[in-house]
């Protein structure tokens, strides 16, 4: 009896070793990942408070927009790409990844899906964030009125405007792994805002994933 209790209590030790090892491969290593992924992430909030222009935006009658908006919108694509160089193509690798998820299957990527792709590209978009920030100041925009101008271009280009919030990863996390992918909703385009984006069509489909990102 007492061998036998013996050999009961080794095992069961084995298997809390066994476990244990499991555990940290599977679970806790790829959470270390994820939880530092949100730490970098969490920088994004902070940054944005370096916005200098916080006045609150009302959107021109009609949902028109003008040449100077346009340009000044241009202006910080410009400057994200600029200032990423050769890492806006792995920004773009990550969204092409994510975008075929949503084409092919007709669903979001899972939390798992989007972690997995966001834990490789935190310290690119924290520094294009630094980019985009310096880039609004420069150019006079609000964080209103920079999002409601990317909205009204994207949607007069023809092309699905789809934004991971950064800001909000974290609390996805904590509800069960569920996040949601903001979309731009469908609305009449006048045709004055297609005659000002045309021009850049090609240069917006290359920036989608600076707005899939939240850029």
């Amino acid at each position: 009896m007492k061998k036998f209790a013996i050999g009961c209590a080794v095992a069961l030790l084995l298997v809390l070793i066994v476990g244990g090892v499991l555990g940290y491969v599977f679970v806790w290593r790829p959470a270390r990942v994820y939880l530092a992924s949100f730490a970098q992430l969490g920088q994004i909030a902070e940054i944005d408070k370096q916005v200098v222009n916080k006045a609150s935006f009302t959107a021109p009658t009609g949902n028109e927009l003008t040449q100077e908006m346009v340009a000044r919108f241009v202006a910080v694509q410009e400057q994200m790409q600029q200032t990423l160089g050769v890492r806006f193509a792995d920004l773009k690798t990550k969204y092409d990844q994510l975008d075929r998820v949503e084409k092919a299957e007709h669903r979001q990527p899972s939390f798992t899906e989007a972690m997995g792709a966001l834990k490789d590209l935190t310290t690119i978009i924290v520094t294009a964030k630094r980019a985009q920030v310096e880039a609004l100041n420069k150019a006079g925009f609000s964080l209103d009125e920079y999002r409601w101008v990317r909205a009204r271009v994207y949607n007069a280009a023809g092309i699905p405007l789809s934004e991971m919030d950064l800001t909000r990863i974290a609390e996805a996390a904590k509800q069960g792994g569920q996040m949601q992918i903001n979309r731009s909703e469908d609305e009449q385009v006048p045709d004055r805002n297609k005659e000002l984006v045309q021009p850049y069509a090609k240069k917006l489909e290359e920036w989608a994933p600076l707005a899939y990102f939240g850029l």
